[in-house]
């Protein structure tokens, strides 16, 4: 009964770090903003429940790289905030989104916001 229940729990713990693991990579989000088109390729690498990364925003023929603070991960749900600069300061944005294979769904807040906008991103590569 007790190597059952050995296996069983490095069976679990196989289990979570593969789920983790399936974060990792190139992610690529567009979205429109008025006639605009505004990509943002994020690149993830998760250790156990952290996940650390960058996300680049590409916008007008700009590009700048952020990156990812406070990432989390949880089974298939992913969570961090970035800090965007611009004209008007630094504006924190916190994305949470559930992965699905090869596509994440989920928003995007800024902070003091009280409207969030829905993400989908690809993973790159599909």
């Amino acid at each position: 009964m007790k190597k059952f229940a050995f296996l069983t729990l490095i069976l679990c713990a196989a289990s979570l770090a593969a789920t983790a693991a399936g974060i990792d990579g190139k992610w690529v989000s567009e979205s429109k903003r008025g006639e605009n088109t505004i990509q943002q390729t994020l690149t993830l690498k998760s250790d156990g429940g952290a996940l650390a990364g960058t996300v680049e925003t590409s916008f007008n023929g700009n590009s700048r790289s952020t990156d990812i603070k406070d990432g989390k991960v949880d089974g298939n749900k992913v969570s961090f905030s970035m800090v965007q600069r611009g004209k008007q300061g630094e504006i924190v944005v916190t994305w949470e989104g559930t992965v699905n294979g090869d596509e994440m769904n989920g928003t995007q807040k800024r902070e003091g916001g009280d409207q969030s906008r829905p993400f989908t991103a690809k993973r790159a590569g599909n």
